[in-house]
Protein backbone atom coordinates (compact mmCIF):
# COMPACT_ATOMS: atom_id res chain seq x y z
CA UNK A 1 0.00 0.00 0.00
CA UNK A 2 1.38 3.15 -0.95
CA UNK A 3 0.95 6.32 1.49
CA UNK A 4 0.83 9.92 0.03
CA UNK A 5 3.88 11.76 1.62
CA UNK A 6 5.04 15.94 1.70
CA UNK A 7 8.62 16.75 1.97
CA UNK A 8 10.51 19.80 0.91
CA UNK A 9 12.31 20.19 -2.51
CA UNK A 10 14.44 22.64 -3.82
CA UNK A 11 13.48 24.93 -6.66
CA UNK A 12 15.85 25.83 -9.03
CA UNK A 13 15.84 29.32 -7.63
CA UNK A 14 18.49 28.89 -4.97
CA UNK A 15 17.19 30.19 -1.26
CA UNK A 16 13.73 28.74 -1.91
CA UNK A 17 12.12 25.94 -1.83
CA UNK A 18 8.83 24.41 -2.50
CA UNK A 19 6.42 21.70 -0.92
CA UNK A 20 6.19 18.62 -3.56
CA UNK A 21 3.52 15.97 -2.43
CA UNK A 22 3.70 12.30 -3.28
CA UNK A 23 1.69 8.95 -3.35
CA UNK A 24 5.50 7.49 -3.39
CA UNK A 25 7.24 5.27 -0.50
CA UNK A 26 10.55 6.81 1.11
CA UNK A 27 13.61 5.90 -1.38
CA UNK A 28 15.35 4.99 2.03
CA UNK A 29 18.93 3.56 -0.46
CA UNK A 30 18.94 6.93 -2.55
CA UNK A 31 18.16 8.89 0.63
CA UNK A 32 21.35 7.55 2.95
CA UNK A 33 23.44 7.94 -0.71
CA UNK A 34 22.07 11.49 -0.82
CA UNK A 35 23.19 12.66 2.54
CA UNK A 36 26.28 14.12 3.94
CA UNK A 37 29.07 11.72 5.39
CA UNK A 38 28.73 13.36 8.59
CA UNK A 39 24.69 12.71 8.11
CA UNK A 40 25.48 8.79 7.23
CA UNK A 41 27.67 8.62 9.99
CA UNK A 42 25.07 9.97 12.26
CA UNK A 43 23.43 7.26 10.99
CA UNK A 44 25.17 4.17 11.04
CA UNK A 45 26.30 5.34 15.09
CA UNK A 46 22.41 5.50 16.10
CA UNK A 47 21.51 2.34 14.79
CA UNK A 48 24.57 0.49 15.99
CA UNK A 49 23.68 2.18 19.29
CA UNK A 50 19.67 1.36 19.13
CA UNK A 51 20.44 -2.08 17.99
CA UNK A 52 22.78 -2.59 20.49
CA UNK A 53 20.48 -1.08 23.46
CA UNK A 54 17.42 -3.17 22.07
CA UNK A 55 19.66 -6.44 22.49
CA UNK A 56 21.15 -5.43 25.53
CA UNK A 57 17.31 -5.56 27.19
CA UNK A 58 16.75 -8.74 26.33
CA UNK A 59 19.44 -10.23 27.48
CA UNK A 60 19.14 -8.34 30.75
CA UNK A 61 15.80 -9.47 31.23
CA UNK A 62 17.11 -13.14 30.95
CA UNK A 63 18.37 -13.78 34.39
CA UNK A 64 21.58 -15.51 34.53
CA UNK A 65 21.11 -15.94 30.38
CA UNK A 66 25.27 -14.22 30.34
CA UNK A 67 28.26 -15.88 32.18
CA UNK A 68 31.43 -14.20 33.07
CA UNK A 69 29.89 -10.91 34.32
CA UNK A 70 31.11 -8.59 37.04
CA UNK A 71 28.15 -7.19 38.08
CA UNK A 72 24.41 -7.32 37.39
CA UNK A 73 24.86 -3.82 35.85
CA UNK A 74 22.35 -3.43 32.45
CA UNK A 75 25.76 -2.37 30.78
CA UNK A 76 27.31 -5.16 31.50
CA UNK A 77 24.60 -6.86 29.26
CA UNK A 78 24.96 -3.99 26.68
CA UNK A 79 28.50 -4.06 26.17
CA UNK A 80 28.36 -8.16 25.58
CA UNK A 81 25.72 -7.31 22.76
CA UNK A 82 28.13 -5.19 21.39
CA UNK A 83 30.77 -7.77 21.33
CA UNK A 84 28.57 -9.69 19.83
CA UNK A 85 27.22 -7.89 17.23
CA UNK A 86 31.18 -7.31 16.03
CA UNK A 87 32.02 -10.59 16.16
CA UNK A 88 34.32 -9.31 19.01
CA UNK A 89 34.28 -12.35 21.63
CA UNK A 90 37.04 -11.71 23.96
CA UNK A 91 35.64 -14.42 26.06
CA UNK A 92 35.47 -12.92 29.31
CA UNK A 93 31.03 -13.07 28.76
CA UNK A 94 29.56 -16.02 27.29
CA UNK A 95 25.88 -17.01 26.67
CA UNK A 96 25.18 -19.73 29.10
CA UNK A 97 21.41 -20.65 28.78
CA UNK A 98 19.51 -21.77 25.53
CA UNK A 99 17.66 -18.00 25.64
CA UNK A 100 21.00 -16.84 25.65
CA UNK A 101 22.18 -18.61 22.60
CA UNK A 102 18.80 -17.83 20.49
CA UNK A 103 19.23 -14.32 20.91
CA UNK A 104 23.13 -14.38 20.32
CA UNK A 105 22.31 -16.14 16.77
CA UNK A 106 20.04 -13.80 15.66
CA UNK A 107 22.34 -10.96 16.74
CA UNK A 108 24.85 -12.50 14.99
CA UNK A 109 22.74 -12.67 11.78
CA UNK A 110 21.56 -8.95 12.00
CA UNK A 111 25.70 -8.10 12.64
CA UNK A 112 26.42 -9.58 9.30
CA UNK A 113 23.54 -7.95 7.72
CA UNK A 114 24.33 -4.81 8.73
CA UNK A 115 27.93 -4.81 8.09
CA UNK A 116 27.70 -5.94 4.67
CA UNK A 117 24.68 -2.76 3.99
CA UNK A 118 26.19 -0.30 5.49
CA UNK A 119 29.85 -1.53 3.85
CA UNK A 120 27.91 -1.67 0.43
CA UNK A 121 26.06 2.06 0.63
CA UNK A 122 29.94 3.57 1.99
CA UNK A 123 31.09 1.74 -1.19
CA UNK A 124 28.68 3.02 -3.14
CA UNK A 125 28.77 6.28 -1.73
CA UNK A 126 32.73 6.59 -2.69
CA UNK A 127 32.07 5.41 -6.36
CA UNK A 128 29.88 8.56 -7.58
CA UNK A 129 31.68 10.49 -9.65
CA UNK A 130 31.53 13.37 -8.07
CA UNK A 131 32.56 17.06 -10.38
CA UNK A 132 34.83 19.81 -9.10
CA UNK A 133 33.97 22.48 -11.07
CA UNK A 134 33.22 26.16 -9.68
CA UNK A 135 30.87 28.61 -11.01
CA UNK A 136 31.61 32.21 -10.80
CA UNK A 137 28.91 33.32 -8.38
CA UNK A 138 27.46 36.55 -10.35
CA UNK A 139 27.12 36.51 -13.87
CA UNK A 140 27.53 40.13 -15.65
CA UNK A 141 26.07 41.75 -18.93
CA UNK A 142 28.34 43.92 -20.76
CA UNK A 143 29.56 44.60 -24.65
CA UNK A 144 31.29 42.00 -26.33
CA UNK A 145 32.26 42.37 -29.80
CA UNK A 146 29.76 45.60 -30.02
CA UNK A 147 26.78 43.28 -28.66
CA UNK A 148 25.21 43.21 -25.47
CA UNK A 149 26.12 39.56 -23.77
CA UNK A 150 25.47 38.13 -20.77
CA UNK A 151 28.88 36.55 -19.74
CA UNK A 152 29.92 34.09 -16.54
CA UNK A 153 32.61 31.44 -15.87
CA UNK A 154 33.50 28.07 -14.91
CA UNK A 155 36.55 26.27 -13.42
CA UNK A 156 37.64 22.72 -12.98
CA UNK A 157 39.35 22.92 -9.39
CA UNK A 158 40.85 19.11 -9.96
CA UNK A 159 44.39 19.31 -12.11
CA UNK A 160 43.02 17.26 -14.40
CA UNK A 161 41.34 17.24 -17.82
CA UNK A 162 37.57 17.23 -18.32
CA UNK A 163 36.80 16.14 -21.82
CA UNK A 164 33.81 17.13 -24.47
CA UNK A 165 32.80 19.55 -21.76
CA UNK A 166 29.28 21.24 -22.35
CA UNK A 167 27.08 23.78 -21.17
CA UNK A 168 23.62 24.66 -21.49
CA UNK A 169 21.71 28.06 -20.02
CA UNK A 170 18.78 28.21 -19.30
CA UNK A 171 16.12 30.95 -17.97
CA UNK A 172 13.01 29.44 -15.42
CA UNK A 173 11.03 33.28 -16.23
CA UNK A 174 7.60 33.91 -14.32
CA UNK A 175 5.12 34.86 -16.54
CA UNK A 176 1.30 35.46 -17.21
CA UNK A 177 -0.77 33.89 -19.96
CA UNK A 178 -3.80 35.56 -21.74
CA UNK A 179 -5.96 33.97 -19.39
CA UNK A 180 -4.55 34.90 -16.55
CA UNK A 181 -3.00 31.61 -15.72
CA UNK A 182 0.25 31.81 -13.96
CA UNK A 183 3.31 29.30 -14.91
CA UNK A 184 7.00 29.37 -15.17
CA UNK A 185 8.20 28.90 -18.68
CA UNK A 186 11.51 27.84 -19.49
CA UNK A 187 13.95 29.22 -22.41
CA UNK A 188 16.86 27.83 -23.71
CA UNK A 189 19.57 30.62 -24.06
CA UNK A 190 21.60 30.02 -27.00
CA UNK A 191 25.64 30.48 -26.40
CA UNK A 192 28.29 31.39 -28.57
CA UNK A 193 30.24 28.29 -27.97
CA UNK A 194 28.59 25.48 -26.07
CA UNK A 195 30.79 22.79 -26.42
CA UNK A 196 35.13 22.58 -25.11
CA UNK A 197 37.19 19.82 -26.28
CA UNK A 198 39.11 20.34 -22.71
CA UNK A 199 38.28 22.02 -19.80
CA UNK A 200 41.57 22.16 -17.96
CA UNK A 201 41.62 25.82 -16.69
CA UNK A 202 38.79 28.14 -16.91
CA UNK A 203 35.92 28.84 -19.61
CA UNK A 204 34.17 32.23 -20.17
CA UNK A 205 30.92 31.69 -21.38
CA UNK A 206 28.38 33.87 -23.61
CA UNK A 207 24.88 34.39 -24.16
CA UNK A 208 24.52 37.17 -26.93
CA UNK A 209 21.40 39.13 -26.02
CA UNK A 210 19.88 39.84 -29.22
CA UNK A 211 16.47 39.95 -30.40
CA UNK A 212 14.65 36.41 -29.87
CA UNK A 213 16.81 36.42 -26.43
CA UNK A 214 14.62 36.81 -23.41
CA UNK A 215 17.09 39.48 -22.13
CA UNK A 216 16.15 41.46 -25.27
CA UNK A 217 14.88 44.86 -24.24
CA UNK A 218 15.49 44.74 -20.46
CA UNK A 219 17.48 47.29 -19.09
CA UNK A 220 19.27 46.89 -15.13
CA UNK A 221 16.39 48.33 -13.55
CA UNK A 222 13.55 46.12 -15.48
CA UNK A 223 15.90 43.05 -14.27
CA UNK A 224 15.31 44.24 -10.77
CA UNK A 225 11.48 43.64 -11.13
CA UNK A 226 11.71 40.47 -13.24
CA UNK A 227 10.93 37.08 -11.88
CA UNK A 228 13.17 34.72 -12.98
CA UNK A 229 16.41 32.45 -12.46
CA UNK A 230 19.16 31.49 -14.72
CA UNK A 231 20.39 27.77 -14.32
CA UNK A 232 23.42 26.75 -16.05
CA UNK A 233 24.72 23.10 -16.19
CA UNK A 234 27.67 21.20 -17.17
CA UNK A 235 28.93 17.46 -18.38
CA UNK A 236 31.44 15.70 -19.09
CA UNK A 237 34.08 12.93 -18.88
CA UNK A 238 36.61 13.36 -16.17
CA UNK A 239 39.66 11.68 -17.81
CA UNK A 240 41.28 10.44 -14.50
CA UNK A 241 38.22 8.03 -13.71
CA UNK A 242 36.68 7.72 -17.37
CA UNK A 243 33.33 8.73 -16.24
CA UNK A 244 30.74 11.20 -16.89
CA UNK A 245 30.84 13.84 -14.48
CA UNK A 246 28.30 16.92 -13.92
CA UNK A 247 27.41 19.96 -12.24
CA UNK A 248 24.85 22.98 -12.15
CA UNK A 249 24.51 26.56 -10.35
CA UNK A 250 21.56 28.89 -10.55
CA UNK A 251 21.90 32.84 -10.81
CA UNK A 252 19.06 34.76 -9.27
CA UNK A 253 18.38 38.82 -11.05
CA UNK A 254 20.18 39.69 -8.15
CA UNK A 255 23.45 37.93 -9.02
CA UNK A 256 23.64 39.64 -12.41
CA UNK A 257 25.51 42.57 -12.61
CA UNK A 258 24.79 45.05 -15.17
CA UNK A 259 27.84 47.13 -16.61
CA UNK A 260 30.49 44.77 -14.87
CA UNK A 261 33.47 42.77 -16.54
CA UNK A 262 35.31 39.55 -14.90
CA UNK A 263 38.55 40.41 -13.69
CA UNK A 264 41.75 38.85 -15.18
CA UNK A 265 42.49 35.61 -13.26
CA UNK A 266 45.99 35.54 -14.60
CA UNK A 267 49.32 36.05 -13.58
CA UNK A 268 52.69 36.54 -15.50
CA UNK A 269 55.87 35.45 -14.06
CA UNK A 270 57.79 38.95 -15.77
CA UNK A 271 60.64 36.87 -14.82
CA UNK A 272 60.50 32.80 -15.81
CA UNK A 273 57.55 33.29 -18.20
CA UNK A 274 55.40 31.21 -16.92
CA UNK A 275 51.88 32.16 -15.89
CA UNK A 276 49.61 30.64 -13.10
CA UNK A 277 45.66 30.95 -12.72
CA UNK A 278 44.27 32.22 -9.00
CA UNK A 279 40.52 30.64 -9.06
CA UNK A 280 39.65 32.36 -6.08
CA UNK A 281 39.32 35.16 -7.85
CA UNK A 282 37.07 33.44 -10.14
CA UNK A 283 33.98 36.02 -8.57
CA UNK A 284 35.65 39.13 -8.99
CA UNK A 285 34.19 41.48 -11.78
CA UNK A 286 35.10 45.34 -12.14
CA UNK A 287 33.32 48.18 -13.79
CA UNK A 288 35.45 48.95 -16.86
CA UNK A 289 37.27 52.38 -17.20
Amino acid sequence: MMYPTTKTKASPIRGSTVEVSSNARVDFYHSVVAMSWLGYLGVFVGAFLIINAAFGCLYYVGESSIGGLRSSSYWEYFFFSVQTLATIGYGSKFPQTMYADILVTLEAMVGLLGLGLFAAIAFARLSIPRARIIFSNVAVIADFDGVPTLMFRVANERNNHIIGAEVELCMFMRETTREGLSIRRIYDLPLVRSHTPLLSLTWLIFHPIREGSPFFGHTAESLKHADFALVATIKGLDETISQTVHANYAYRQSDIQWGYRFSDMFNEDAHGGRSSIDLTRIHDTHIPA
